[in-house]
């Protein structure tokens, strides 16, 4: 046990490598990717969901048959001679 003291008292004493000094840096960093990488992977799959749910409910609800407008292509309510009276 003593032999042990001893090593773990000299690794203690020994210096510590320069490249550890950034380490928790990159390490804060790297979890903070990871945590808007998968908030945009979220929020990519609740659109492509809604998406898909719109899609499906439209095609499930029945659409009104096309009608042709009254008035003749062009001719436009606020056209100058509707609006004047002529």
């Amino acid at each position: 046990m003593n032999d042990l003291d001893q090593w773990l008292g000299q690794v203690r004493a020994m210096p510590t490598d320069a490249r550890l000094e950034g380490l928790d840096d990159a390490v804060m960093q790297g979890v903070a990717r990871r945590r808007e990488q998968g908030a945009a992977r979220r929020s990519l799959m609740l659109a492509g969901f809604l998406a898909i749910g719109i899609g499906w409910a439209g095609s499930i609800v029945p659409g009104a048959p096309a009608q042709a407008a009254p008035a003749p292509i062009g001719m436009s309510d606020y056209a100058p001679s509707r609006l004047l009276g002529q």
